[in-house]
This record gives C-alpha cells, sequence and structure tokens, in this order.
C-alpha cells in the first residue's frame, strides 16, 4: 500500500507527508526483520524516490533517506547505490565534504559486495567504473591535503580494484599539477602526492600500465622541478619495460598500438630529462635499447619502429638547442647542462651507429614483405631525420627504398612522399630513383 501512495505522494508534492511514509518506514525496519516481499517494496520507494528527484542534494535533504539505506541489506542495497552513483556522476565533479562522504560510503558498501558476490563481469565492471568516475570527479578545490588525504582513503578501501588504483595516481598527479600553477611553496606537498603514485603503481597488475603510469608521474616531477625523483620513475620505468610481455599465454601480442605509443611518449620525456655525466648521458637511451632487445616476444615491426623513435630521440638530444624543454626554470636542458662539451658530443655520434645497425637487422628479420617495406620506409624517414647527409646514409637511404620498391607499386603514396622528402634532404639524387 505505501508503495502506492508513494506515486500519489511524490506526484502531488506533499512533502510533510512523505515525511511522515519515511518515518514510519524507518520504525517498521529499525523494529522487525525486514521480509523478501518487504524489502522488494522498500527497494521499489527508494527507487521511485530516486528517479523522482533525479538530484543527489535533493535526495540527501529527505528526512531518514540515509537512516533507511543504512539498514537495507544485499542486492537491494547494490541497486540502490549503482543507482545513487549513477545520479552523482553525471555532474563534472562534487565539491561538497557532506556529499563527497555520503558517497565515499556508499561506494564503499558497493564494493563490498562485489567483492563477497558472484554477479556476472558486466556488472562487476559497472560497480567498478561507478566507482571510479566518482574518486574521479572528486575535487576538493585549494585543499589540496585534503584531497590527496581522500586519495590515499581510497587507495586503502578500493584496492582490489584496478581501476581505482589507476585513478588515484592519475588524480595524484592533477594535484602536482594544480599545485605547481597555484602554490608558491608546494614541494613538500608535491613529494607526498609523487610517494603517493610511486607506493600506488607497483599494486596494479599490468606492466604496461604500469609503465604508462611511471612515465606520467615523471613528467610531472619534471614540471615540479623534483628531477632526483623523475630520475627514479625513469629508472622504475625501465625495469617495468623489461617486464612487459604482450603476449601473456596468446600466439600474437596484444595492444601493439598501445605499446609502440608508450615507446614514443618515453622517448619524447628522455629529451627532457638532464643527462648524468658519471653514467653517461645517453644511458637511458642506452638501457632501452638493451631492454628492447632482450624481449623475445617484440616482432620485428615492433622493435623497428622503438629503433626508429630512439634513432630520432638521440637526434633530438645532439642538437645544439633542444626543440623542447621542461617548463620548470630549474631544470636544465642537456642543452645547457652540456653546450660544447666533447664527451657529450662523442656519446651521440656513437650510439646512432648501434641503432642504425640493429634497425637494419630488424627490417631484414620482417616475414611480411610489405609490412617489411613500410618499416624500410619508416627507417628512411627517421635517417632524414636524424642524419647529416653523408655517403653512409645516402647509401643506406638508397637501399631501403630500393627493398621497398619490390614490394610496393610505384604508385604507393607512402614511397613517393619518403622518396620526395629524400630528394629534398639531399640523400638521393632527383632522377637516381
Amino acid at each position: 500500500m505505501v508503495d502506492t501512495h508513494i506515486d500519489i505522494v511524490l506526484q502531488k508534492d506533499m512533502k510533510s507527508y512523505l515525511d511522515s511514509i519515511l518515518d514510519g518506514i524507518f520504525e517498521r525496519i529499525t523494529d522487525d526483520e525486514i521480509g523478501e516481499n518487504e524489502l522488494s517494496s522498500l527497494q521499489s520507494i527508494v527507487l521511485k524516490l530516486l528517479n523522482h528527484f533525479d538530484n543527489l542534494e535533493k535526495i540527501l535533504q529527505l528526512d531518514r533517506f540515509n537512516q533507511i539505506l543504512s539498514v537495507m541489506p544485499g542486492s537491494s542495497r547494490t541497486i540502490i547505490n549503482m543507482r545513487i552513483l549513477s545520479i552523482a556522476t553525471r555532474s563534472s565533479y562534487v565539491r561538497d565534504p557532506t556529499t563527497i562522504q555520503f558517497l565515499f560510503e556508499v561506494s564503499r558498501s558497493l564494493h563490498d559486495y562485489i567483492d563477497l558476490s558472484t554477479i556476472k563481469d558486466k556488472e562487476n565492471n559497472h560497480c567498478a567504473n561507478l566507482i571510479f568516475r566518482f574518486i574521479h570527479m572528486v575535487d576538493y578545490g585549494s585543499d589540496g591535503e585534503r584531497h590527496l588525504a581522500f586519495l590515499v582513503q581510497c587507495r586503502g578501501v578500493f584496492g582490489s580494484m584496478s581501476e581505482v588504483k589507476e585513478t588515484v595516481v592519475h588524480s595524484s598527479n592533477l594535484l602536482v599539477v594544480k599545485a605547481t600553477r597555484s602554490v608558491s611553496n608546494y614541494v613538500t606537498f608535491v613529494k607526498s602526492c609523487i610517494a603517493c603514485s610511486e607506493v600506488t603503481i607497483p599494486s596494479i597488475p599490468s606492466h604496461l600500465k604500469q609503465l604508462n603510469l611511471y612515465l606520467e608521474t615523471a613528467e610531472v616531477a619534471l614540471m615540479a622541478g623534483l628531477v632526483s625523483h623523475s630520475d627514479g620513475l625513469v629508472d622504475s620505468a625501465l625495469r617495468c619495460l623489461h617486464s612487459v610481455d604482450l603476449l601473456e599465454g596468446s600466439r600474437m601480442p596484444k595492444d601493439i598500438d598501445g605499446f609502440q605509443s608508450t615507446l614514443c611518449k618515453f622517448c619524447s620525456l628522455i629529451v627532457m630529462i638532464p643527462g648524468n655525466i658519471e653514467l653517461g648521458v645517453t644511458s637511458i637511451p642506452r638501457n632501452m635499447f638493451s631492454i628492447l632487445s632482450s624481449l623475445s616476444w617484440m616482432l620485428p615491426c615492433v622493435k623497428a619502429k622503438a629503433l626508429c623513435a630512439l634513432i630520432l630521440t638521440v637526434a633530438a638530444l645532439s642538437q645544439n638547442n633542444l626543440p623542447y624543454h621542461a617548463i620548470h626554470d630549474e631544470v636544465k636542458g642537456n642543452d645547457s647542462l652540456f653546450y660544447c662539451d666533447q664527451q657529450y658530443l662523442q656519446e651521440f655520434l656513437s650510439f646512432p651507429v648501434v641503432l642504425l645497425q640493429c634497425l637494419i637487422d630488424t627490417i631484414l628479420q620482417e616475414p611480411i614483405q610489405a609490412a617489411g617495406a613500410n618499416l624500410a620506409l619508416d627507417a628512411c624517414n627517421a635517417i632524414a631525420s636524424s642524419f647529416e647527409v653523408c655517403q653512409g646514409a645516402s647509401d643506406i637511404c638508397s637501399k631501403l627504398v630500393e627493398t621497398a620498391k619490390l614490394s610496393l607499386s610505384s604508385d604507393n603514396k607512402y614511397l613517393q612522399s619518403t622518396v620526395e622528402f629524400l630528394k629534398n634532404r639531399g640523400l638521393i639524387q632527383r632522377g637516381e630513383l
């Protein structure tokens, strides 16, 4: 009967009567054990309230709502929690501390049910999406310390969800970015944020995701001027790279595009990191090259693209003026630290030769001719963009173009544009090919 009356009360906007109904419901469910039929009716009533108001602030203003929700058991509570989070996460952000705490408790209850139930993966994923969407939209404004404490709390409570831990790292890194833009004395706080990310990342199962998060955190550390922290994060990223296995039991690697994108991001980051003369200014790209060479699962097509990226990186680092720098004034680029340093220049003269030979060998290992042809053109573009015009570079490019022409038609757009680029760079003569 109450279920039916609720429709009329909501339709007529009879707030005082609604309060009386909720008082009666709360007294009933606290005095006696709820039967299955009553629980179904209660679930229906609460869902009607949520669907009618469809606004979290109005819902939280209802007398007894929180108390009724807190005593609802099992799957009914989960259904209600999911609906609450669905309503809440339609907003861009949530800033009210009371609302944040309420949604945190709703998320905690939902998480606990997921851990103990055998619901389908699709439902499980939906619950997880709602929880980490909520975490992502929390915004404490200028109170970064409180926001960081919230993230640490989320990591502790929702630690079984990998997606939540990824969100914690992203949000913690975002706090670093905000702090560097708006706070004058931010070093201690930023170090706490980076520490939060460093502690969280290793607990994420996917090595590829770990790698991306280490690189992201290293980048924000550089943005804050924390070079030593960035160095440590890059070292962690290199160790993580060594553990990446895209095969994971299958015959073909998974997410090749994502892995290649990550390697390109890594190479781009290397350009901004100040070199260490004691370890060798090419120590990071050399370590990356060594690790990539040791990965048994890596297909020639993946390795060749990675080597092209490394060649371009080394070329960028060898310039007197780097193409870009870290935005923090105290983070000096290698063009400032090692300007006209002969030892620095010598390292960048020897290393590309090793990379280039490995690249050529890798292209020859590609079993699919058309793929090998495109890799040969990739190599030509990398060489033309990186090396000064010389006979050695010219000979290599000519041979690579000939290799590509064996498998590609003369009207292939990539072949035509590459040949034109080589001619413009003076690496092949017009009319030669």
